[in-house]
């Protein structure tokens, strides 16, 4: 045992003494950087449009086309935006038939870009809108030019009613629920040339409120806050965003707008309310405690549908002129990049993989 502990100290010197005599230390091997937060980071963005590819995937780490899927059957897309539901698997989209005027909303799971089903809702002459679901698991979709909302059943996909409201004269131009901080929960509906937006029990979609507008003014497109009592509306002739208080339905505050605004989204802290148009290159930013604006944004043409990073670090544009995304960075409020699409653009959704 002696002499073998005396062989192992030997051959340690002698290893010691040849590394010097060498010029140096054993090399160890250098550890690699560690990954970055925007290497790792899984958000896609899922890119919708009427001419093939359907779907283009762009991975947000990269800012580049990662995936493309063909919808088979497919006729259009309706009105879908990034308030659309999102049920775990499937994106619920809405689509329609050019030629026979069928509705239907789509499923569309996110994973294996295939559709997962489809439920009709009967026939529209113009479009469908999707907002998010009530508290007991509906889904409300507004069937424009037939002054409709249909409520269908998350869990079984079965629909449960389609109801006439009262558009005065106009149409059902969008869908939103949210719960008011009296605890009632409400959905919303501007009826455009109807003049007027809608407050409809959740549970009866009965109204409860109605907000008449000036005349010609045209609400038509809106999105309820979920963290505080807004509405945020656009209105088509007045290129301006009108604040409706969600319990009264009380004219809050009109916030002038570019040219077309079309459409609105929040940060995921709903501190900043983004507003994009459709005859304009802007995108602009309103602060939603002191509904002031505090950027605007020039993209390029038509910037009608956004989307926002679930760290709320990027806001998405699509750019229907350009087949193109742009990419704003909030931190310095510049457009970092543009991916081009290589299709006709109409919907953004921006979605976070779970690991």
């Amino acid at each position: 045992m002696r002499r073998r502990r005396l062989l192992i100290v030997l051959t340690l010197l002698l290893t010691g003494l040849l590394a010097v005599a060498c010029g140096g230390q054993q090399a160890t091997p250098e550890a690699e950087p560690p990954a970055t937060a925007a290497e790792t980071d899984e958000t896609r963005l899922y890119v919708f449009s009427n001419s093939s590819p359907h779907v283009s995937v762009v991975g947000a780490a990269t800012n580049e086309v990662i995936e493309t899927a063909d919808i088979p059957n497919f006729t259009s897309w309706t009105w879908n935006d990034d308030n659309n539901f999102f049920d775990g698997e499937n994106l619920w989209l809405g689509t329609k038939d050019p030629d026979t005027n069928e509705v239907s909303v789509l499923l569309l799971n996110l994973e294996s870009l295939e559709v997962a089903e489809r439920i009709p809702l009967g026939t529209d002459e113009v479009t469908l809108y999707i907002g998010k679901p009530s508290q007991d698991g509906r889904l409300f979709v507004s069937k424009h030019a037939s002054g409709q909302v249909a409520a269908i059943d998350i869990a079984t996909r079965e629909v449960l009613e389609i109801k006439n409201i009262p558009v005065d004269g106009g149409v059902a131009c969008d869908v939103d629920v949210a719960v008011g901080s009296d605890g009632v929960e409400r959905v919303y509906v501007p009826t455009d040339n109807g003049d007027t937006v809608l407050s409809l029990d959740s549970e009866s979609l009965e109204p409860l409120s109605t907000y008449t507008a000036p005349p010609d003014t045209r609400p038509f497109m809106l999105t309820a806050a979920t963290t505080k009592d807004q509405v945020w509306v656009q209105e088509r002739n007045t290129n301006a965003n009108l604040v409706l208080d969600a319990v009264t339905l009380e004219e809050v505050q009109r916030i002038p707008a570019g040219e077309g605004v079309i459409v609105n989204t929040f940060s995921p802290d709903e501190q900043l309310s983004y507003l994009g148009h459709t005859s304009d290159v802007v995108v602009t930013a309103v602060n939603t405690e002191t509904l002031e604006e505090e950027q605007r944004i020039q993209v390029g043409n038509n910037p009608q549908k956004l989307a926002v990073h679930p760290n709320g670090q990027f806001v998405y544009a699509i750019l229907t002129r350009e087949g193109a995304l742009a990419v704003i960075d909030t931190t310095t409020w510049e457009v970092t990049e543009r991916v081009p699409l290589g299709t006709n653009p109409t919907t953004v959704y921006a979605h976070r993989i779970e690991s």
